[in-house]
């Protein structure tokens, strides 16, 4: 399957409906996929572990390698290593990444609007 266009089907567990919208959505509504997306956009760069404190709630760190991993499978996300010791790597947002972050952004508006009219 075309990665650049398309979720593969490997990284939604198997769960390809043959629809791309449904996949991404369920690729998406993966635990943390969403928080993960939000915070990356609210920074241009940002290591493991204050990423993994920024986010609300407690994710493990193994968790948080996984989603980073997925979102970088799918071209959401770039990781920078530096190459040193300790470890010093960044995670990012790429074009699609946040392309993908003002979508959730102006859905998210939406949702609040629709709330405090009802």
């Amino acid at each position: 399957m075309d990665q650049s266009n398309n979720i593969r089907e490997d990284s939604i567990d198997g769960k390809n409906t043959g629809c791309v919208l449904d996949d991404f959505l369920n690729f998406l509504a993966q635990r943390w996929m969403s928080h993960i997306i939000w915070t990356l956009g609210r920074h241009e760069a940002i290591r493991f572990g204050a990423l993994r404190r920024a986010l609300p709630g407690d994710i493990s760190a193994r968790v948080l390698s996984q989603r980073l991993k997925a979102l970088e499978d799918e071209g959401l996300v770039v990781r920078r290593d530096f190459g040193t010791m300790p470890l010093h790597v960044e995670y990012s947002l790429t074009s699609k990444g946040r392309a993908l972050d003002a979508e959730l952004q102006r859905n998210e508006a939406r949702v609040r609007s629709l709330d405090a009219a009802s």
